[in-house]
């Protein structure tokens, strides 16, 4: 009778086995990752040290169209997160461009008013950072 058991334990858990070792019939496609190409040249009048008004982030924009990203995140009951991005940027039409290293390319409409810089990103979800031009 144990040998019964025994064998019908092993005939079932070969049942369940084989089911959870079955091939998963869904097929996951992943979604084309948005484009936009980096074009234009940088313009002299952008460059400079820009300081956010909002938040903590400083632009570094230099002449030669290389960028610098430093900024401090705060996130909620932890510690601050330190990024720094560098990359190089470009005005094409009324757009800022910046692409980082690697190689993701935003683009911003960008309007200059004296030592005011503001930036308004060009997707569905609009954001403004607005900055000024450190001395």
């Amino acid at each position: 009778m144990k040998k019964l058991q025994f064998l019908a334990f092993i005939g079932l858990s070969s049942v369940f086995f084989a089911q959870g070792c079955k091939k998963d019939d869904t097929e996951v496609i992943e979604p084309d990752k948005p484009s936009v190409a980096f074009e234009g040249s940088p313009d002299v009048k952008y460059a400079g040290t820009w300081k956010s008004e909002v938040g903590d982030a400083t632009y570094t924009i230099d002449k030669s169209g290389s960028y610098k990203l430093d900024q401090t995140i705060q996130v909620s009951k932890q510690k601050p997160i330190e990024s720094h991005l560098t990359g190089n940027w470009a005005i094409k039409g009324g757009n800022m461009l910046f692409k980082d290293q690697a190689g993701n390319v935003a683009a911003y409409s960008v309007e200059l008013s004296g030592d005011k810089l503001t930036l308004t990103s060009t997707g569905s979800l609009k954001s403004k950072t607005v900055m000024n031009r450190k001395p």
